[in-house]
């Protein structure tokens, strides 16, 4: 059986909130690790106006089948109406990484 992997990038407000999320998802083992990077700049376009923001990129580390099981876990926490969550497969990895990843996650239900 081959093991999917992927990075899920949340942008957040805040450090806290980047915080609170990336505990949330390591807590219930759906992440194997969560890196939180200095805040950017963001420009996007919101209910017809162009908005611009500093935000917190929050880059999530997990198994592909728990992409849901993270969208459910980042929304009740992230203060934005329709938050970025958005995951990218991983495509080579080194074997090591791959089950580091691996054990420190749960098993799919």
């Amino acid at each position: 059986m081959t093991l999917h992997f992927v990075d899920i990038w949340v942008n957040c407000p805040d450090r806290e909130t980047a915080g609170r999320i990336a505990d949330a998802c390591i807590e219930k083992r759906l992440v194997a690790c969560a890196s939180i990077f200095a805040a950017v700049e963001s420009r996007y376009r919101w209910r017809g106006a162009v908005e611009t923001a500093q935000e917190v990129p929050l880059l999530l580390k997990t198994r592909a089948e728990h992409f849901e099981a993270v969208c459910a876990t980042v929304r009740p926490l992230h203060p934005y109406d329709t938050p970025s969550i958005v995951a990218t497969a991983i495509g080579d990895i080194d074997q090591r990484y791959a089950d580091w990843l691996r054990k420190e996650t749960r098993e799919p239900a």
